[in-house]
């Protein structure tokens, strides 16, 4: 007979986004029209989830843009570094093409990849734009390597700023938007106290109807659950944001 169990609370809020999907998936393979019970509880449930995933996205997009700022910081400073490396040539014609390229980076200094964002992504485009310059492009073309390493900054500037227009996006259009946490917990009550009993009862009362659903409910609960489980046993480090 099946016993579906309460979802474990310690789980995480990715784990419980990929959870309600599956057991939504599973309740979609039938017509629940007529369960005037169940019904209200799914559609809760669904918009619950919807809320939630778009949330984790909001949250996996804000993570991503340290990483693209920490990109765009390393190839500021290769291009300092670079063009500092030609200043110690010995060719006239390198160390003043250099010379005048260091000139347009002391305005900036390697200070700007610890500026915050709107500021670094600010000096950034005024940096490329000096660097677009005719004496700038000639001094370019003089040193092997520094076009590229240029061309490498706008890149990761163009990425940084892609991922930044996501977050300004998603913050405009969802300035209300419950946190993922919260949103976790109104799913795993959702299923704990209005879904688990009902589902453990109806597959007793009507099997031919319910139980195969609730076999696959609880099935998906016990695999989320042990690893879970798995997790805290190795002690494995817990986010929110996941």
């Amino acid at each position: 007979m099946t016993s579906i169990k309460r979802i474990n609370t310690t789980s995480r809020n990715g784990d419980i986004s990929a959870l309600l999907t599956l057991i939504l998936k599973a309740f979609a393979k039938n017509d629940w029209s007529s369960d005037l019970y169940l019904t209200p509880v799914i559609e809760k449930l669904s918009a619950t989830n919807t809320e939630l995933i778009e949330a984790l996205r909001r949250l996996t997009v804000y993570s991503q843009m340290a990483e693209k700022d920490h990109v765009r910081d390393m190839a500021i400073r290769d291009l300092f570094k670079l063009v500092e490396g030609y200043l110690h040539i010995p060719i006239a014609q390198m160390k003043e093409s250099a010379l005048v390229l260091d000139s347009i980076l002391k305005q900036y200094g390697l200070s700007i990849q610890k500026e915050d964002y709107a500021e670094e992504s600010a000096d950034i485009e005024s940096l490329l734009n000096d660097l677009s310059k005719p004496n700038a492009v000639a001094a370019i073309a003089n040193l092997q390597g520094v076009q590229e390493t240029i061309a490498a900054l706008d890149a990761a500037q163009k990425d940084f700023e892609n991922v930044a227009l996501q977050q300004a996006e998603g913050e405009s259009v969802k300035k209300d938007l419950a946190s993922a946490s919260m949103l976790k917990q109104e799913g795993m009550i959702e299923v704990n106290t209005n879904l688990v009993g009902y589902m453990n009862t109806m597959a007793k009362v009507n099997p031919a109807t319910y139980e195969a659903t609730a076999k696959t409910m609880g099935e998906l609960i016990d695999r989320n659950n042990e690893m879970v489980k798995r997790r805290h046993n190795t002690k494995e480090v817990d986010s929110e944001v996941v």
